[in-house]
């Protein structure tokens, strides 16, 4: 059974066991290309800018044409070249390689209903403490080699994880912090290895290039740091 028919079932589970009347599916763009990553990359954030209705947010990312709405997504390419390629900044970030890089990765919302564009903390955790289970199923779908949670201060996705949804998984406690930035590892129920949580920046930061720049240069680090420890040996199928 493919990923997508997988991630169907459990959506389809989710939505009908917590009655949930509107749901926005997410998770993997492209299950040829994310099968041939050297570096499994899953981005965890914590609702939809979307309301009234039910939707697949993959297909809409990758159809959806706003320069607006893109600004956040640009930042995801970036990171995913960060921890994937490396090199120079990305300054510009073509339609075309939003495409190209975005197919490369996995994202998940921790609320499914979706919200606005303020999230609201308490909520965002309560929604989380209720769905930890099929949260967790979801996460376990893709095998990932890193988590980035994106989104720092209060009610961290990192925080909520590691509280909530890895309960029930081997964590480690929390490592000493690349640069600024805390992660820990968990091991997911039925696998072997332990699987780098990284809380990291959202990425509708307010800011210039100077600003982006500096959160890729800190992606590259965070890249650098976890090799040297002997992670991300992942081989090429």
């Amino acid at each position: 059974m493919t990923i997508k028919e997988q991630e169907e079932l459990l959506f389809n589970r989710w939505k009908s066991s917590r009655k949930y009347q509107h749901f926005i599916a997410d998770g993997v763009f492209d299950e040829a290309e994310w099968q041939n990553q050297k570096r499994r990359i899953v981005f965890v954030m914590k609702e939809a800018n979307w309301k009234d209705d039910s939707a697949d947010m993959c297909e809409w990312v990758m159809s959806e044409e706003s320069p607006t709405y893109w600004k956040s997504w640009n930042n995801i390419v970036r990171w995913t070249i960060a921890l994937l390629e490396g090199g120079e900044y990305p300054r510009y970030v073509s339609r075309s390689d939003k495409t190209f890089w975005l197919k490369k990765t996995a994202f998940l919302n921790l609320k499914k209903p979706g919200g606005s564009a303020r999230s609201f903390d308490k909520e965002i955790c309560e929604y989380a403490r209720m769905d930890a289970n099929f949260i967790r199923e979801q996460i376990g779908l893709y095998d990932p080699d890193i988590i980035i949670c994106c989104g720092r201060g209060e009610g961290k996705n990192a925080d909520i994880l590691y509280e909530y949804v890895f309960a029930e998984d081997t964590l480690s406690s929390w490592q000493k912090p690349i640069g600024i930035y805390n992660y820990y590892f968990v091991k997911l129920r039925g696998t072997v290895k332990m699987i780098p949580v990284i809380s990291f920046y959202h990425p509708q930061i307010i800011g210039s290039h100077e600003v982006f720049e500096k959160r890729y240069k800190d992606m590259l680090q965070i890249c650098r740091e976890l090799e040297s420890m002997g992670y991300f040996q992942r081989s090429l199928i």
